[in-house]
């Protein structure tokens, strides 16, 4: 913001008075300002682009907002709030995420902060093929910062491991998925819903 236009924001501020384009006269006006950046005002004022009464009259109500990589803990909530408004915005059924491509963006840390995280799912919804977000719809930059390996379809990420673990993943994922209701997940599962009650008991998962 230039110099000038920060000087006729603090006279508004001050005076509670603004004068129309075009206009000769003032009037008074009722107004709460929200101010954010993501620039350290005061670095600013010692840089001389900032003013410093301008900040003091700013700074009634001061929040700090962490950056993403300092509240991992949010980003599971954004992660399904922007798989829903984007899915919605493109007109695509995505309908979730499974638990391990859900790892891999909590394990990120997020330098572009929110923004990079809405493009990144708004990366995945357009290009995934399924109505579910998998590993391999990370964006690849992604993987590779949490160290995780590129290509990952398949066979590839079975390889290793036993039926019932394969199984058991695979129950654990789509009760995700259904949001606990055990009656979707069967759906989903393809399978009946005593069988998935008994293999729940089986693995534990109650």
């Amino acid at each position: 913001m230039p110099l000038e236009t920060q000087a006729k924001l603090l006279r508004v501020l001050e005076t509670r008075e603004i004068q129309p384009v075009g206009g000769n006269t003032t009037r008074k006006v009722d107004v709460r300002l929200v101010a954010a950046t993501n620039r350290d005002l005061r670095d600013l004022v010692k840089e001389g682009t900032f003013r410093e009464d301008l900040l003091f009259r700013l700074q009634v109500v001061v929040i700090e907002l962490p950056p993403l990589r300092e509240r991992s803990g949010d980003v599971p909530l954004l992660i399904d709030h922007f798989i829903g408004e984007l899915s919605l915005e493109h007109g695509r059924e995505v309908r979730g995420i499974t638990p391990e491509a859900r790892r891999v963006l909590v394990r990120y840390e997020w330098p572009g902060n929110v923004r990079e995280l809405r493009n990144a799912i708004e990366n995945m919804v357009l290009l995934t093929r399924s109505d579910v977000l998998y590993v391999e719809d990370v964006p690849e930059h992604i993987k590779q910062a949490t160290g995780q390996p590129g290509q990952q379809h398949g066979h590839f990420e079975l390889a290793g491991r036993s039926v019932s673990e394969v199984e058991r993943a695979l129950i654990e994922a789509n009760l995700e998925l259904a949001g606990g209701n055990r009656h979707k997940a069967a759906k989903l599962l393809g399978m009946g819903k005593r069988t998935l009650y008994r293999k729940i008991k089986e693995y534990g998962l109650t």
